[in-house]
C-alpha cells in the first residue's frame, strides 16, 4: 500500500469523524512508545514487553480499522 493511499485514507476517515481518528493516532503513539520504553527497560519482564506489543497491535488494529486499510501480513506484504 502506497503512502498516498494511506494519508489519503487518513484524511477521508479524519473528514468523517476527527475526534475518533485523533484519539486512536494518539492511542498508538503512547502504546508505541510505552512499547519501545519497555524494549530498552532493563527491569522489564518479558511478560511486560508482551503485553505492551500488544497493546500496540490492538491499537495498530483499531486504527486500521477506522481507516478502512489492511494490515500487513507475518510476511508483512498488506493483501
Amino acid at each position: 500500500m502506497s503512502t498516498d493511499a494511506v494519508l489519503d485514507a487518513v484524511a477521508e476517515a479524519y473528514a468523517d469523524d476527527p475526534a475518533t481518528v485523533e484519539a486512536l493516532l494518539l492511542d498508538l503513539a503512547e502504546a508505541a512508545a510505552h512499547a519501545a520504553h519497555l524494549r530498552a527497560a532493563h527491569y522489564a519482564t518479558d511478560y511486560g514487553r508482551e503485553l505492551a506489543c500488544s497493546a500496540r497491535d490492538a491499537a495498530r488494529e483499531d486504527l486500521a480499522a477506522v481507516l478502512d486499510l489492511p494490515l500487513a501480513t507475518p510476511e508483512g506484504v498488506a493483501p
